[in-house]
């Protein structure tokens, strides 16, 4: 690939800390107001990310625009472990231009003086973000209201189900229809469970209670800490008896394991209906994979819909290293994918990723050119996603603890409904045991 043959063409540079200039005055000028703490002329255009599944498509189409060159530092780990490895790189003094962050642990960086630089410190400006779905932007600013990062990703989400298998049970030919019957959790309970009647208990409505869970944690209004206190809310003790129910009920297929490929290879049987996915699920990623990939069993028998409530999954934020000696390509880079209409827009119709631009979506679905994935048989999931984009509020919502705490939960939930544990309040205590575990420095006191 592009990023790959400029990281090799790069492999043999010296750390651009010593070959940049200290003084940015000269350059200032050209590229707007860039912080006199940045250094600028770095030799090399370094960007890190866990792994390549984002970067290498970003790099190569900056790269093919723009003439420009960088180097891709891909630490090939589960974001979930990207963390630790950017700690090892800052430690040891690792050139570092821009780094990617995932939501869930986002602000562990961007809250992080050190770390990161105020992208208003590289020229950006709030005309930069007018465009920006707000939600995408709560997420990229510090605790203070610093914006400090940008996605290019607008990671709305909806249920993906088999069409073939909704027409078969369901007696509904069209995702309007489809949509009518799971448009709240009553409902989607209420589906699921003439779906396991009309299939004689063969067919789950939805593949696991991990989907479920990104559902509903992207909706809660309460954040997981407030004033240094665990928070619990009714979002989360709904979400435990609607797991307990759809698990004993065979409303869900039982301990399949997300991300494992059983999880991926029941879409390609009978035995689930549907998956709740985000905007980077439908490539090659869980909804073809589901499938079997193009040509697959079930390859153009999807279609996706809002479902029960507007949710986000995931996304992957761009943040400029304070020892960034390339600001001027950082902010370039940034913006190609974010503020810059008709180059995010470009992305968009390549990637099949809803981005983060308003008008470039709104082009898109304007003029009517984007055929959608073809898992979907033709379906557009801009269209949905667009409904659901827009409905995404995350004001105040972020915390840096929010990876442990939301995975302790779910860990916590599913033992529950496999038995572990015999009651909510044992469940909520072993959740609570869970996190006081990990992050000891918590205030736990609402809960004792």
């Amino acid at each position: 690939s592009a990023a790959e043959s400029s990281a090799a063409e790069s492999s043999d540079a010296e750390s651009s800390d010593d070959d940049s200039t200290a003084d940015p005055s000269a350059k200032s000028e050209e590229v707007g107001a860039i912080d006199s703490s940045l250094k600028t002329g770095g030799d090399t255009f370094t960007v890190s990310s866990w792994n390549a599944d984002d970067a290498e498509a970003l790099i190569k189409q900056w790269e093919s625009v723009s003439g420009k060159k960088a180097k891709f530092n891909n630490m090939s780990c589960a974001g979930g472990e990207a963390a630790e490895k950017y700690n090892n790189m800052f430690n040891a003094g690792d050139d570092i231009d821009l780094f990617f962050v995932e939501a869930d642990w986002a602000l562990k960086y961007i809250n992080d003086d050190d770390a990161t630089k105020p992208l208003s410190d590289i020229g950006f400006t709030d005309a930069d973000y007018a465009d920006l779905y707000d939600y995408t932007l709560e997420i990229g600013k510090s605790t203070s209201g610093v914006q400090k990062g940008l996605s290019w990703q607008a990671a709305a989400g909806g249920f993906c189900y088999r069409e073939d298998l909704a027409e078969k049970y369901l007696n509904v030919t069209t995702p309007d229809d489809f949509q009518a019957l799971v448009s709240d959790w009553d409902k989607f309970v209420d589906t699921a469970a003439k779906v396991k009647d009309a299939s004689n208990g063969g067919t789950a409505l939805t593949s696991t209670m991990g989907g479920v869970w990104q559902v509903f944690s992207a909706a809660r209004k309460t954040p997981w800490v407030v004033d240094n206190k665990l928070q619990l809310d009714d979002e989360c003790k709904k979400f435990i008896d609607l797991a307990k129910s759809m698990y004993d009920n065979g409303y869900v297929v039982k301990d399949l394991a997300q991300w494992s490929t059983d999880w991926y290879a029941a879409g390609q049987t009978d035995s689930t209906m549907g998956y709740f996915v985000s905007t980077w699920g439908f490539g090659n990623s869980i909804l073809t994979q589901a499938a079997g990939g193009e040509g697959g069993a079930t390859y153009g028998k999807w279609k996706v819909v809002v479902g029960p409530q507007p949710f986000y999954w995931g996304g992957t934020w761009a943040t400029v290293a304070t020892r960034c000696n390339n600001p001027e390509l950082a902010k370039e880079f940034i913006s190609f994918f974010t503020s810059d209409a008709d180059t995010a827009r470009a992305y968009a119709e390549s990637k099949g990723e809803f981005v983060s631009n308003k008008k470039a979506m709104e082009g898109i679905l304007a003029d009517g050119t984007y055929a959608g994935e073809g898992v979907l048989g033709g379906q557009n999931q801009f269209e949905v996603l667009n409904d659901v984009a827009a409905q995404i509020d995350m004001a105040g919502g972020i915390t840096e603890y929010d990876s442990t705490i939301k995975q302790a939960f779910n860990d916590a939930v599913t033992q529950y409904c496999q038995g572990a544990y015999d009651s909510v309040d044992a469940t909520i205590d072993g959740f609570v045991d869970k996190v006081a575990g990990s992050l000891p420095e918590l205030d736990y006191s609402d809960f004792e």
